[in-house]
């Protein structure tokens, strides 16, 4: 017989993805009942199946999801645009240039919810990331 939980971890590790405790990444993994995107309940044929989604650029457990929402997850609304390189879904490294020719870099929070926009721009990445969670309060996504 199979060991689920030594297998999983292998191969998490296999794929970069990064934990300072493995059990209980999967100990939490294996809790959730149903996809964090499309909310189906998990079950054992192949597109319902748990998967673990992560980072791969600095191997940190991002959701659970179906095989199916995993898959299509590059085209999803949700993911992280590839000039992110805050970690956080709506904080982008954001470069203008002024009139002047000089380049200015701020940190830009930019989520659309389910009343309005909400774009925001700052010169401290802490703040731009605190109005993240303050808006992830107000609206889970």
């Amino acid at each position: 017989m199979r060991n689920h939980r030594r297998e999983s971890i292998a191969n998490w590790i296999k794929y970069g993805i990064k934990s300072d405790d493995y059990d209980k990444l999967y100990d939490y993994h294996m809790s959730i009942k149903n996809c964090q995107l499309c909310n189906v309940e998990f079950d054992d044929s192949f597109k319902n199946q748990r998967c673990l989604d992560h980072d791969h650029e600095t191997g940190l457990y991002r959701k659970t999801l179906c095989r199916s929402c995993n898959a299509n997850y590059k085209t999803a609304r949700q993911k992280l645009k590839k000039s992110n390189t805050s970690g956080h879904m709506w904080v982008i490294n954001h470069k203008t240039k002024s009139t002047a020719g000089n380049m200015n870099f701020t940190w830009r929070f930019d989520r659309t919810m389910t009343h309005k926009r909400v774009r925001k721009c700052f010169k401290d990445k802490t703040k731009c990331i605190a109005l993240s969670f303050i808006m992830l309060l107000k609206e889970p996504f």
